[in-house]
């Protein structure tokens, strides 16, 4: 029909609709950086923790977790460790302080398996970062869903199991 949306050009056979979604993107094909650039490039806020979550948490969450999809971390390399974050945060810190000191050795371990794996380095990197402002059964909230909030950008971008 003439001058019905003359500017619509349908896809070439085969190939996917163009979109704005997280799965449409090719995020392998960007240049490769190392987790510790990564790292000092994103600016962390101690207030997320000992205080409350803000927008700049989201954008620092959705950023790390692309750079995690797209540079090695699986589900299965962190599964066991978001397991027992979430475990403590069902109980109360006092009582669970520390399961949660013991995680951090948890995160250690899981990079000295994969030492490369540039994606569970960042991971470590703001695990430590984080972790070191947790001291109190808010604060531990706070840096449960800080975390889940990196997992769940990593999982949108991508991330496998």
């Amino acid at each position: 029909m003439p001058g019905y949306n003359d500017n619509y050009r349908s896809p070439r056979p085969g190939s996917q609709p163009q979109g704005g979604g997280f799965r449409n993107r090719d995020y392998n094909n960007e240049p490769k950086q190392n987790a510790a650039s990564m790292f000092a490039q994103l600016t962390f806020d101690s207030s997320w923790i000992t205080k409350e979550a803000t927008p700049s948490l989201v954008e620092y969450a959705e950023e790390a977790g692309k750079f995690m999809a797209k540079n090695g971390l699986t589900n299965s390399k962190i599964r066991s460790i978001y397991g027992e974050i979430k475990r403590i945060q069902m109980g109360e810190f006092e009582k669970e302080k520390s399961s949660f000191f013991l995680l951090k050795p948890k995160v250690a371990y899981a990079l000295g398996r994969d030492e490369k794996n540039e994606g569970l380095k960042l991971f470590k990197l703001i695990f430590d970062k984080a972790s070191e402002n947790v001291n109190s059964q808010k604060s531990y909230q706070n840096f449960s869903n800080f975390i889940e909030a990196i997992l769940a950008y990593h999982k949108a971008y991508g991330g496998k199991d």
